[in-house]
């Protein structure tokens, strides 16, 4: 392989990857979609080293934090 066939090569699959990337949801998304939000944070946990610092891992787990906290009346 030449070297421009590798470099068109790794744009290919740079290009591939970054379509494979779940849409960003905001806090709010998450609030409202509970089956979602859990579904989310229990991927964050099993995949922790890859995963947790991921906009949607960081946005559900705000999300479901502040869902308990206004439950116990924010104290």
């Amino acid at each position: 392989m030449n070297k421009s066939s590798i470099v068109f090569a790794l744009v290919a699959l740079s290009a591939v990857l970054a379509g494979c990337e779940k849409e960003v949801r905001s806090v709010e998304w998450y609030k409202a979609n509970d089956t979602e939000r859990m579904a989310v944070i229990r991927e964050c946990k099993e995949n922790a080293d890859k995963l947790n610092k991921t906009e949607n891992c960081i946005n559900a787990k705000k999300a479901n934090r502040e869902i308990l906290n206004a439950g116990s009346g924010g104290k």
